[in-house]
């Protein structure tokens, strides 16, 4: 296996902390990849705003976004609205979870949570 050891003193007591080399070096592609994907849900939901037939219904909505590659896993931030439903934000554009779908947020609303 690959470990890497590391030993800092700290109030004279030296401290081992075994580490997967791999780990360390893998952080900034997670990142990236999370990036990646974090981009992808908001040009998706972009382009589902810009399809006012498909928008209209939350099933649809919801169908479309997963077959288009929308990864419902990843967001930004979680928004309480005052109707006490859920707007999940993946940055500035955001959706709120149905029983049957999911409808987006009006560009007003996702402004005043973002």
């Amino acid at each position: 296996m690959n470990y890497k050891v590391f030993i800092s003193p700290i109030d004279n007591i030296s401290v081992i902390a075994i580490m997967k080399a791999k780990d360390l070096f893998d952080f900034p592609t997670k990142r990236r990849k999370v990036g990646v994907v974090l981009n992808r849900n908001r040009s998706l939901l972009r382009r589902l705003r810009q399809q006012p037939k498909i928008n209209m219904l939350a099933d649809t909505s919801f169908t479309w976004l997963r077959n288009n590659g929308f990864d419902f896993n990843y967001h930004t931030h979680i928004e309480p609205l005052p109707n006490g439903k859920m707007a999940v934000m993946c940055y500035e554009e955001g959706y709120v979870l149905e029983v049957d779908g999911v409808s987006l947020l009006s560009p007003s609303s996702a402004a005043l949570l973002s």
